[in-house]
């Protein structure tokens, strides 16, 4: 009788920090990734969008309304407008003079440290081949060939297809809310490796089908440890979250 062999795990670790330690610094700022590093996160995912003159950054939103003392839409933003902002706004002056981190920042501050690195790219609407293509291009000119604690993610198959075609020996995570009815055929005809997907959305017959499956999945983003180590449980390898020293 013949076993299928199971592919590698990507992330050896439980949990991966999400945009860093963002209950306790700026969400994807190099204090934040700091924060994370220094309570214990071996993981950390960030999200990277262009700027109006094509520089890949590290920001989550499509404006800079919500992180930064600016407004504005990022793709109306050349890069030394969004470097001028201030990105520690919610924090007062506890944060001040923090700024929004460029993609080569994140990845120096990353090799630095010795963690591994989701890199999400997050493209405006209609930029989903630009953002990947730029990205990936910076990120393959500063990643050593041989560091591995690296992968690449999107809720765009556009954007993962371009992963593919310029870095295809890095895992490709395809990100959804809803849990698919058929997880492994999704990751076979998207060529992506790993599967994430909402907790508020996941039922227990969808971790359960998804623990069959045999795929590597991770839920995102609980800050619960009860929730966390519920689906740790059930199947789950991985949970993204705000707290990179939740303990579950």
């Amino acid at each position: 009788m013949s076993t299928k062999k199971q592919p590698a795990r990507v992330v050896n670790s439980r949990l991966i920090a999400h945009r860093g330690a963002p209950l306790l610094a700026p969400e994807n700022t190099l204090p934040s990734f700091q924060a994370a590093v220094e309570r214990g996160a071996t993981w950390i995912e960030v999200d990277v969008k262009l700027t109006k003159d094509m520089q890949p950054v590290i920001i989550h939103d499509d404006s800079v309304n919500r992180t930064t003392n600016g407004k504005g839409y990022v793709a109306n933003l050349t890069l030394e407008e969004i470097r001028s902002l201030e990105a520690g706004v919610c924090y007062g002056h506890l944060f001040k003079g923090v700024k929004v981190p460029t993609l080569a920042e994140t990845v120096g501050f990353v090799l630095d440290k010795g963690v591994g690195l989701q890199l999400e790219i997050k493209p405006t609407s209609g930029q989903e081949v630009e953002t990947a293509e730029i990205a990936i291009a910076q990120l393959k000119s500063l990643w050593p060939a041989n560091e591995k604690k690296l992968f690449i993610s999107s809720f765009s198959e556009i954007s993962l297809q371009v992963a593919a075609k310029l870095m295809p020996d890095v895992p490709r995570g395809l990100a959804v809310c809803i849990p698919p009815k058929d997880p492994a055929a999704l990751l076979a005809r998207t060529d992506c490796q790993i599967l994430h997907f909402l907790g508020d959305f996941a039922t227990d017959e969808d971790l359960a089908r998804l623990a069959r499956s045999g795929i590597e999945f991770a839920i995102a983003t609980i800050n619960d440890p009860v929730l966390a180590r519920k689906y740790i449980d059930a199947g789950a390898q991985t949970v993204l979250s705000d707290i990179p020293d939740l303990t579950f």
